[in-house]
């Protein structure tokens, strides 16, 4: 029977963790009147705005109306998809799997979750994942699964480790965290569940965090109180959480904490401030029309008023709470309320009518969730068995019971709650089957301190109280009654407390103690028709009889409402022929003039075709001249581009003919000097080695002097300085030599630079050419360009007319000069293509290369990155010109930011048809 027994703590955890929901839709929102606000606004929203304040509508109602849930949920996720939203899209479908949950529908719940929160997680949506989680921790939880939910929690946990956000940080780490806690408590866990809730106030403390973070720690801690009955702190705990929550204006926790303090009241035995409490509730929630709200407080103030043994107002509150169940197809709290409505009729002993609604939430279960209708079923079975046999049925009953005890069996997710366990007891002793019901309550001795109320305890002594009797047990059985009245009376559960009376009365009466007998048998009858009495008897009749008006009035209004919709139907029809004749007779005027004026329409509209055909031909021959006019303007357009281009290669030429013919002529007059001075350079150090010579031999001849002449001779040389001054003599002629020969090498470059007059083809050495062209630009690089040469030294000749490819080389050479702003390197390389007949020249720049887009540009005339005039874009398309006149190719390589590579790829000899010199030129 141990695993029979089910936490009665279950369908509070899973209230509040679902509230948690509410929460989620955003940690820094506010939530008074969130719904009436955000229907004022929606008029002046637009696209995501709107879409938000659509799904937070849809959230509002998670608690209350479903129907508008799913309204407002499918218009979030129309107009999500329209908009292109998809975060949009995929909270309106969480939304919705919460919807089903409260439903019942907890597989279908589940696969929703499941689906949203890969999708939120390749969104990085952390709304939707940690709302897609939740959904996954409840459903699970409430499908009796034990691993999966803790799963759920450390991955709630781990992503909120992750936020940036501090705030968005501090508060998912605290709601998982009670969650957490909510999960060790329905393990039975409590000193774990109240150490993680004291960490986590005190966590939510040291943070800092939001008043709702506080509220939901203290929340959780006045719940945990509650169960374990520790009024005291309960009461401080949820009174603190409600200011809080206060303050973070969370409407539905705040009426959750009402709950919380009324039971924790009714445990404590202050009745007046429970009543108190769940009257306020009711009004308020009946002022929002808060219908979920309406109903749990309509059936914990029935339950309160029935322990009170005020049934006439009990049941007023309980058809109030099915009428609103059934509006919101709650299905779950639908068969639960039926269940209570029953049971209020056991108790007044209107057993046929207690049968009746037993057998109604029966029904209602067949459209719940299989596995939550298992549960609640072997619950009614044994309600059934008890009414049977006070109805003298033992058949039914031992029918009813075995069909409670079957179900567990059948499926193995299922349990019998504590309630449920007890009333099997009592339907075994009514059966005087002692021993059958010794096993239950044996079970149930050993899990007492898990009993939800104090209630269900006073049940259980009752029982045991019986037991003992019918086992002649007298003193055990006095002992069990006394506590059973004990309980009973420090909870004020009058039905509990009579028949704790009853059984003491037999046990005395039984033992022959008359007079403490009497005592318990006269307060049982005063009890009794305090109870019971006629004016209370006249007063549910009264309900009864208003409830079963109101429905009638209700039939009544629905059939006055079908006549009246039926006597408008007919007018209706009526004058719906009525207007289809008018219609008729118009359509055929209609017709008639339409056929007249068809005609003339015909008749205008051939006219028009020709007038329209007329001016289309004259549309295509405008047409055609315009497409003429536009050929023409582009010919004239590049006409005018060719000719500025070939003035401007004239003026060009002209230009650089003219610097060949002035370098030339510069080179040949600085010649002739430079050849006297190398000349006389030769002479002069061949005299000065004469000259030194002859100084050496009188050196030698010296020491034969007389002491008197080498020594005038010594203060002679000293005084004249005459050991420097053949070192002096020797430096100077070299380094006469060595301009000598600077300036011969800058007079050769010259002349090979220039190549005066030259129009024809011969072979030259690139090598030689690029090395002139480097040393006419020496003074552009010395101190700030490396230049780096890489010749192949077997490069043979090549044909070309060397004036042009000198100034290809110098064009390219400036280039790379210019585009190096600061310090860098120029790196020039010969090589023979072995595969053909042709030689590869590159230079290559440290600059800042050529961007993609212009690449195809820069070989185009007039176009240049430079300032305005700095350049005329004409180097590179002159370039490009020679070496396409030599039969050649020039391309680039490059990308921005390292630098650029001209390839200028040449062949080693001409066709025959061009001009050739005479002699070959080296």
């Amino acid at each position: 029977m141990r695993s029979m027994l089910i936490s009665p703590f279950m369908g509070k955890c899973i209230f509040l963790v679902l509230a948690f929901v509410l929460a989620l839709s955003d940690c820094r929102a506010q939530f008074a009147s969130v719904e009436d606000s955000l229907e004022t606004l929606l008029p002046r929203l637009r696209g995501r705005r709107l879409a938000d304040a659509v799904n937070a509508i849809a959230e509002e109602n998670i608690h209350s109306d479903l129907d508008k849930l799913d309204r407002y949920a499918d218009w979030a996720d129309s107009l999500s998809n329209d908009i292109h939203y998809p975060e949009g899209s995929l909270l309106a479908q969480v939304i919705k799997g919460f919807g089903l949950y409260w439903r019942g529908r907890l597989a279908d719940a589940n696969a929703v979750f499941q689906e949203a929160y890969p999708k939120a997680l390749a969104l990085q949506f952390t709304k939707g994942i940690h709302m897609s989680l939740n959904g996954l921790f409840i459903t699970s939880l409430r499908m009796g699964k034990v691993k999966e939910p803790d799963n759920y929690i450390q991955w709630g946990l781990q992503h909120a480790g992750r936020i940036s956000d501090p705030i968005e940080k501090i508060f998912y780490t605290i709601q998982w965290n009670d969650d957490r806690a909510t999960y060790y408590s329905n393990l039975h866990e409590f000193s774990r569940a109240r150490q993680l809730m004291n960490d986590n106030l005190a966590y939510a403390r040291r943070y800092h965090a939001g008043a709702f973070s506080l509220g939901t720690c203290l929340l959780s801690l006045g719940r945990l109180n509650d169960l374990k009955r520790h009024t005291i702190p309960a009461i401080d705990h949820l009174e603190r959480a409600m200011e809080q929550f206060k303050i973070a204006r969370s409407r539905h926790f705040y009426m959750a904490c009402q709950f919380y303090l009324a039971s924790v009241y009714v445990l404590d035995g202050q009745m007046e401030k429970a009543i108190q409490i769940y009257e306020g509730l009711i009004a308020d929630t009946e002022k929002r029309g808060y219908k979920i709200g309406m109903a749990n407080a309509y059936i914990d103030l029935a339950d309160l008023y029935v322990n009170q043994g005020k049934f006439a107002k009990a049941i007023t509150l309980q058809m109030k709470a099915i009428q609103l169940f059934q509006e919101l197809n709650r299905v779950t709290m639908l068969m639960s309320t039926w269940e209570a409505l029953g049971k209020t009729y056991m108790k007044l002993g209107n057993y046929p009518q207690a049968i009746f609604y037993f057998r109604q939430a029966i029904d209602v279960s067949k459209n719940n969730n299989p596995t939550e209708a298992y549960a609640v079923l072997s619950e009614l079975y044994i309600l059934l068995s008890q009414t049977s046999l006070q109805l003298n049925d033992p058949t039914e009953a031992g029918r009813y019971a075995r069909m409670a005890l079957a179900l567990p069996l059948e499926n193995k997710t299922i349990t019998l709650s504590a309630p449920s366990l007890n009333n099997m007891a009592r339907v075994y002793l009514w059966s005087q089957m002692p021993d059958s019901a010794a096993v239950i309550l044996d079970t149930l001795s050993r899990h007492l301190d898990k009993f939800e109320s104090v209630q269900e305890q006073a049940i259980y002594y009752n029982s045991l109280g019986e037991l003992q009797r019918q086992r002649q047990h007298h003193t055990q059985s006095l002992n069990a009654f006394e506590k059973a009245l004990a309980l009973s009376q420090a909870t004020h559960y009058a039905d509990n407390e009579m028949t704790a009376l009853k059984g003491l009365y037999e046990e005395h009466k039984a033992m022959r103690h008359s007079d403490v007998a009497l005592s318990y048998l006269k307060t049982y009858h005063a009890m009794k028709d305090s109870i019971y009495s006629m004016a209370t008897s006249n007063e549910i009749t009264d309900v009864i009889i208003q409830h079963q008006t109101a429905e009638k009035d209700k039939e009544h209004a629905i059939l006055v409402n079908n006549e009246l919709l039926q006597k408008a139907d007919l007018r209706t029809r009526s004058i719906t022929l009525i207007m289809v004749s008018v219609v008729l007779l118009f359509v055929f005027l209609l017709a008639l003039v339409l056929v007249r004026a068809n005609k003339i329409n015909r008749k205008n509209n051939q006219v028009l075709h020709d007038k329209n055909q007329e001016i289309a031909v004259q549309n295509e021959e405008i047409t055609s001249q315009n497409e003429e006019i536009e050929l023409q303007h582009n010919r004239l357009k590049q006409s005018l581009h060719d000719l500025k281009y070939t003035q401007t290669m004239l003026i060009h030429s002209e230009k650089m003919a003219s610097l060949g013919q002035l370098t030339a002529g510069v080179a040949h007059e600085i010649n002739n000097p430079v050849n006297f001075i190398s000349n006389g350079v030769e002479g002069l150090i061949q005299q000065t080695e004469i000259l030194i010579s002859v100084l050496q031999q009188y050196e030698a001849a010296a020491p034969q002097l007389p002491p008197e002449k080498r020594a005038l001779i010594a203060a002679l040389k000293k005084k004249l300085g005459f050991d420097d001054t053949l070192g002096d003599i020797q430096d100077l002629t070299k380094l006469i030599k060595t301009g000598v020969d600077r300036t011969t090498h800058i007079v050769k470059s010259l002349r090979t630079f220039s190549h005066e007059g030259q129009k024809a083809f011969s072979k030259m050495n690139l090598n030689e050419q690029l090395e002139a062209t480097l040393i006419m630009t020496q003074s552009e690089v010395k101190g700030r360009i490396d230049v780096v040469r890489d010749y192949d030294p077997q490069l043979p000749l090549v044909e070309c007319n060397i004036g042009e490819i000198n100034q290809v080389f110098m064009n390219m050479i400036m280039n790379a000069i210019q585009a190096i702003r600061e310090k860098g390197t120029i790196t020039v390389t010969t090589k023979q293509l072995t595969t053909e007949r042709n030689v590869r020249v590159e230079i290559a720049d440290t600059g800042p290369g050529i961007p993609s887009e212009l690449k195809h540009l820069i070989f185009d005339p007039f176009f240049t990155t430079k300032e305005v005039g700095k350049g005329t874009g004409l180097g590179l398309a002159i370039s490009a010109t020679i070496v396409e006149k030599h039969h050649g190719q020039i391309t680039v390589e490059s990308e921005k930011g390292q630098g650029a590579r001209f390839i200028i790829v040449l062949p080693i000899t001409q066709p025959a048809t061009v001009t050739r010199l005479a002699p070959d030129v080296e």
